[in-house]
């Protein structure tokens, strides 16, 4: 049997199994949200993504380690790989924090810093940022310039998650977002098999994060995910709000950075983690002024960075040109399928340290 629950533009089909080890806050037909919990819709394609979670405590942390060689009788591992955007995420204000997770990655993978290249029209913001990074195509392609979306070709340039499940339908792919326009827009497009996101109306700031990071570590934990991307926005409300230079802001750091540890507890709490093979990258859609603010061409609006970790891509280095185009060609050579050919970045696992 299969429970049906509804989602903007009609009704899907959702397995109990996945009801019942991913406690979502549904917008449904005798369905509300828990008291004091931001709402959350969720959806999801027939393909199953169940399982049963380990008890463990999500708030272990992860160490992450060279995945070893499989013996001739073992198969390879299969590879994983989690995305993780942070929103309006100076760098050099989390270099400043102490960020234990964050710096846990930056030992064990490639850590990329660069500037947005803003070009005509195109603002430092949200629409074109995350455009960017799900597509890996630049804005001239996609036709994102600001938060609008007006313009967009994401018929044309789908997000990574989409073009994976139109190259390799039996992967299992999930997004899960405190900002919906990404999924209302079609920058996360209808064929991703599981999806939540936050309601419109207003929260106090940084509940709708919590409530995400709960769904995605259930997620991670409980399900045969295979490839899935997670959009936090506390950090850009608090820079709007307060700046980036003072505690609240390093608060809100340090709050996401406790959340990657949390993401890589769930990851080490796979039953299958042993024969996994994970990738993890982080990034950011923007930077911010110092009073906080952002749509401009300034160097503080426009910093960016990539911190990626996995099979393949260099340990302990830190490196200039980062680029928002190269994390979608980096999800697709961590699982190991070709880059389609209109894709505007490289992998991380190619691109060489510079000396």
């Amino acid at each position: 049997m299969t429970g049906r629950h509804r989602v903007p533009g009609g009704v899907l089909p959702v397995s109990p199994a996945l009801l019942l080890a991913l406690p979502m806050v549904l917008l449904a037909a005798g369905c509300g949200p828990r008291p004091g919990t931001p709402d959350v819709l969720a959806s999801r394609r027939p393909s199953a993504m169940a399982g049963s979670a380990p008890s463990l405590s999500p708030h272990v942390s992860m160490t992450l380690v060279p995945t070893p060689e499989p013996t001739p009788s073992s198969p390879p591992p299969r590879p994983k790989v989690l995305v993780v955007g942070l929103d309006g995420v100076r760098y050099d204000r989390v270099l400043a924090t102490k960020a234990v997770h964050f710096r846990q990655l930056m030992r064990a993978g490639t850590f990329t810093t660069g500037y947005l290249d803003v070009l005509e029209k195109v603002h430092s913001s949200s629409g074109p940022g995350w455009s960017t990074v799900l597509t890996g195509v630049t804005p001239d392609k996609h036709g994102v310039y600001n938060n609008s979306f007006v313009g967009r070709q994401f018929t044309k340039y789908p997000d990574f998650l989409t073009r994976l499940e139109t190259i390799r339908p039996s992967l299992h792919t999930a997004a899960v977002t405190a900002w919906r326009y990404l999924l209302d827009t079609g920058a996360v497009g209808a064929l991703v098999d599981w999806h939540a996101t936050g309601q419109l109306k207003p929260y106090e700031v940084g509940a709708k994060d919590a409530v995400i990071v709960d769904r995605m570590t259930d997620l991670i934990r409980a399900s045969d995910v295979d490839v899935a991307f997670m959009h936090l926005e506390v950090t850009d409300a608090v820079a709007h709000r307060a700046g980036v230079l003072g505690p609240d802001y390093r608060g809100a750091i340090e709050t996401v950075d406790g959340y990657l540890g949390r993401l890589f507890g769930a990851v080490r709490a796979r039953p299958a983690f042993a024969s996994e093979s994970w990738t993890i990258i982080v990034t950011t859609d923007h930077g911010h002024k110092d009073e906080g603010g952002h749509g401009g061409v300034t160097p503080h609006e426009r910093m960016i960075f990539l911190l990626a970790a996995g099979p393949g891509i260099p340990q302990g280095v830190r490196r200039q040109g980062a680029r928002q185009v190269d994390v979608a060609a980096t999800v697709f050579t961590q699982l190991g399928i070709p880059l389609p050919e209109s894709l505007d970045g490289k992998s991380l696992s190619t691109i060489r340290p510079i000396e």
